[in-house]
């Protein structure tokens, strides 16, 4: 053999010595000292983090005073949806409810789009799922108001009729 052949062998020999080396210190438990440290940086940061956390404790009484802030909401979201149909400028304005005073599902509302006129401009769901308002700038006919008072009570907000133009007031104005 060469002495390069022979100093391979001797650095391959010296490299598994030391690889059962660490085998060894690994199987007595010298490095157990790291495994210690990790553990008890855990259990460290467990104890820290595990306190009551106050804004919680503290939410109990916030609680009572939203439940009744709640309620306002829902007045004020129907008075602001409300308002938004007046401000649109539309001149008829109809709400409607179930009688029995529950939430209005997919069949209440397909009820209402199919027997409102074709001119109604827009229908907002509001008050909690619980009123329709309808908006047009053209008056519902008979026919449908009492279709649909038949199943739902129906508010009129409507503009009071002097405010209201006649149908073909653009008509006459350019003619």
């Amino acid at each position: 053999m060469t002495k390069m052949k022979r100093g391979i062998k001797m650095r391959r020999g010296e490299e598994e010595k030391r690889r059962r080396g660490e085998r060894e210190k690994r199987r007595k438990g010298e490095n157990s000292w790291v495994i210690r440290i990790f553990l008890l940086l855990v259990c460290v940061s467990f104890s820290f983090s595990c306190k009551p956390n106050s804004a919680i404790l503290n939410s109990q009484k916030s609680n009572q005073s939203l439940s009744a802030n709640a309620a306002d909401k829902a007045v004020n979201s129907f008075e602001r949806d409300l308002e938004t149909m007046r401000t649109a400028d539309f001149d008829f304005i109809f709400v409607l409810r179930r009688k029995d005073g529950g939430k209005l599902d997919g069949e209440d509302r397909k009820y209402i789009k199919t027997n409102s006129p074709a001119e109604t401009n827009r229908f907002i769901v509001s008050d909690e799922e619980k009123a329709v308002i309808a908006g047009s700038k053209f008056k519902f006919a008979p026919e449908n108001l009492k279709i649909l008072q038949e199943r739902f009570a129906v508010e009129d907000f409507s503009k009071p009729a002097a405010d209201v133009p006649p149908p073909n007031a653009n008509a006459t104005a350019n003619g």
